[in-house]
Parts: structure tokens; sequence; C-alpha cells
């Protein structure tokens, strides 16, 4: 960025770094996620022997002994990017004679883009005859997601052996797996339970509001025809009007002189008039 006229050597030096780098984060995190997917298939696995009574369990450990060995029987698997291998694709793939093997050749036809490079996706493409000598999906004991993996880790060089010939992880990483596992499903069921819990007490106040409601709706209707018959009072035989009797409450004052002291005495009675 200093020098923004020219694209020298050291530019391309550090780009070529910084590519590195990012692709080998990329290589380290799809690792990681891999070897979650192999030790996730294997708890599963094991969860469903659990369940079997003893005499399937044993049948299903020898079917899976018997995949695994089928797995394994394939034809000589050569060193990525190694002579035999190129040699391979040149007769088999690319249909030429063997013995006239020739690299610059060899090159120019899988330079797809003629970049002078052969990049990752070109590398990759080179190892699928040797792929295809171990994985085939018409077969039960093949995964496909461990194909795509063995190509990614062909192209990075690194592999001496197939994926499985070596240990993926270890039984204490397994473990300590599956210990994840159960605490999340342990966290899962605790929260189901409470939401179960809040539904139900929803339940119940919403119940309870239903009921308040249909008891205020009875007041209001009791009120309405209260009004009503105020408002049309009722009538007699000939249609005059028919009034009801009405109670009053009346007051008698009794007066009392007891040295010279004025004592009224209130008393009640109820008395029924008739208007």
């Amino acid at each position: 960025h200093q020098n923004p006229d020219t694209f020298e050597p050291k530019d391309l030096d550090m780009l070529i770094k910084a590519a590195t780098s990012d692709l080998e984060n990329y290589d380290k995190t799809r690792h990681e996620e891999f070897k979650k997917y192999e030790m996730m298939k294997e708890h599963e696995r094991r969860e469903y022997l659990k369940t079997l009574d003893e005499e399937k369990r044993q049948r299903e450990e020898s079917k899976f002994e018997e995949m695994k060995k089928k797995h394994g029987d394939h034809p000589k698997v050569h060193h990525p990017g190694s002579k035999d291998q190129l040699k391979e694709v040149w007769e088999e793939a690319d249909g030429l004679d063997p013995n006239e093997f020739d690299p610059k050749t060899f090159f120019k036809l899988h330079d797809v883009n003629n970049d002078r490079f052969l990049d990752e996706q070109e590398l990759e493409a080179l190892f699928t005859k040797e792929l295809e000598k171990v994985y085939d999906p018409k077969n039960e004991e093949d995964d496909m997601v461990e194909m795509e993996e063995e190509r990614l880790r062909m192209r990075e060089h690194v592999m001496n052996e197939t994926l499985d010939q070596q240990q993926l992880f270890t039984e204490d990483e397994l473990k300590e797996f599956e210990s994840h596992i159960s605490q999340q499903e342990d966290q899962l069921r605790k929260k189901a339970e409470e939401l179960q819990k809040q539904k139900e007490e929803l339940q119940r106040q919403q119940d309870q509001l239903q009921a308040q409601k249909q008891e205020l709706q009875q007041v209001v209707k009791q009120m309405e025809q209260k009004k009503l018959q105020q408002a049309n009072p009722p009538a007699g035989p000939a249609g005059e009007l028919k009034f009801q009797p009405r109670t009053y409450l009346s007051v008698k004052f009794v007066y009392f002189r007891i040295s010279d002291i004025t004592v009224i005495k209130n008393t009640f009675s109820v008395q029924t008039i008739i208007m």
C-alpha cells in the first residue's frame, strides 16, 4: 500500500503468505468439524446399541466390523501427488499411453485456467481416481462425507494413509464429546419443563379471566333487565298503570322533660304506604 504504482516480488510473497494463512485456518476449522462429525456418528451408533437386546447387539456389532473390513479392502492407494498417482491419472483419466508420460504435458492438461499454477480445485480433481478406489456411493460402508474430507486432506499433501487407517479421535475425546452432548440434552430438557410450566400457568390464568368475563357479562345482563323494567312499569287488565307498594322508613319523635333538660328519643318503625 506504500507503493501503489508497482506490484513487486515482495508484494506477491506477502499475498501468497496471506492466502496460505487463510487456507490453513480454513483447514484447521474443517478438521475440527470433521472430528465432531465422526464422534457424533460413533456416539449415535453406541446409543443405538443400547436399545438392543444382547443377541441383536452382537449381530449389529458383527455387521459393523464386516463393513469396516469391506471398506478397507480396496486397491492400493498411491500417495497424493506422487509420480505413480499422476501416471495413473495420465493413463486412466486422460486415456494416454503410460509409457509416454510427460510431466510438462500432464501439467498443461490439468492447468484448466491456464494460469501456470495448479490451484486447490485443480489439485483436488486429480485425486478423484484414487478416491474411487476407496469410496463408492452405492456401498453402505462408504461414507461420502469422509470421501470429501479425504479429498481435501490429499490436497493438503499431509496424508500418508487413508482416513480409515487413522485414529481421528481418542476414547477420552469421545467421552468428553458425549459428556458435552449430555449436558446440552439436560439443558434442553430443563428448558422444555420450564416452558411446560409456563404454558400451564398461562392456561390457568386464561381460564380464570374467562370465568371473570362470564360473571361480568351476567351482572351486566341483570342490570340491563332491571333498567328495562323500571322504564316500562307493569299495566293492569284494562291498561291502567299498576303501582307496586313501596316501603318507607318513618321516624317518630318522643319528648321527655327531666330536670329541665329536653331529651329526644328516636324510635323507628316501618310503614307500608299504598299510593
